[in-house]
């Protein structure tokens, strides 16, 4: 009577997984990042073998479920490990910025691109036409300063964070800072888009013609100057402020009245000071009404913005 031998095709699969892992590595085709993480996670394999030992003589295809629950959870235990790493300050790369802005430029136009680092502006406590600053972070970031002359009368200075490796050590993964200081002489003209982390855009004392601020994930707090733009009418939206999963926070100035259409309802109702702002309906275009300053119609210093903050608070504050 021939004893036939059952044959584990579960393990076969992992060696071989294994082996062509390795194979890669040799021949320098596998990232370090990705050979990090699998390196980190084979404890894995004995959860595998415990389940597939569990569940192959209970259940049918149970090497094939056990498989399936172990990809998950290594899935699961990745994630964890990058998101917690992302929330720690790292130090171990560092990028000056300082940038003179030439003479006769009436018009500085500021772009600033990041990924999960808190950035901070703030007008200059120096009186020169530059842009200064340092970004502090991992090691896995790589920041680009670059200045560019529009034309005779502006200019554009982009300051844009990048991951130097599309599979990160996690080792090396962490929050970055990035703080600049802006000329206060100078109109301008600030775009400020943010992958993770949470922004304080200090615009008190600069020239700010136009501010569009895109976050993805944070929170926002926002100073608007007292400061009429000279390069927009009273009537222009002068830019969109969105925090797309955070809240925002808007200091205003007692001298300006502030015109805020929510584009988006929040999870709760906005906050401000009745006897200041008006919550006036709002249209197709703006859902969450618009707040308005009740001197608005009479006011010197009228700014307009669209603030779009769909899953957090929004709160307005009389700046001191």
């Amino acid at each position: 009577m021939k004893i036939r031998r059952r044959t584990n095709l579960l393990w076969g699969v992992v060696l071989l997984a294994v082996a062509i892992v390795y194979l890669l590595r040799a021949l320098s085709l596998l990232p370090e990042g990705i050979y990090d993480v699998i390196v980190r996670a084979w404890p894995i394999l004995l959860v595998l073998g415990g389940l597939s030992i569990l569940l192959r003589d209970r259940i049918p295809l149970g090497g094939f479920i056990a498989l399936v629950l172990s990809g998950i959870l290594a899935a699961g235990v990745v994630t964890y490990g990058f998101s917690n790493r992302a929330l720690q300050p790292r130090s171990d790369y560092q990028q000056a910025v300082n940038e003179a802005i030439a003479e006769g430029v009436t018009l500085l136009r500021i772009r600033i691109e990041s990924l999960a680092t808190d950035v901070e502006l703030r007008s200059s406590t120096r009186d020169n036409r530059a842009v200064t600053g340092e970004f502090v972070g991992s090691s896995e970031s790589n920041v680009l300063v670059e200045y560019r002359q529009d034309d005779a009368a502006s200019a554009t200075l982009t300051v844009r964070e990048e991951p130097r490796s599309k599979f990160p050590m996690l080792a090396a993964v962490g929050r970055g800072r990035l703080e600049l200081e802006l000329p206060t002489e100078i109109p301008l003209d600030v775009q400020f888009t943010g992958v993770d982390g949470n922004a304080t855009l200090n615009m008190d004392g600069l020239l700010l013609e136009r501010m569009n601020i895109d976050l993805k994930k944070g929170d926002a707090l926002v100073t608007l100057p007292e400061y009429d733009p000279a390069l927009s009418e009273d009537t222009a939206v002068l830019g969109t402020l969105e925090a797309e999963s955070g809240s925002m926070t808007i200091f205003v100035p007692d001298a300006v009245a502030a015109r805020l259409a929510l584009s988006a309802n929040s999870i709760t109702s906005p906050q401000y000071n009745p006897s200041i702002y008006n919550l006036l309906a709002g249209d197709n275009t703006t859902p969450g009404g618009v707040l308005e300053a009740r001197a608005f119609d009479s006011a010197e210093i009228k700014m307009r913005y669209v603030v779009t903050v769909p899953r957090g608070q929004v709160r307005l504050e009389v700046a001191s």
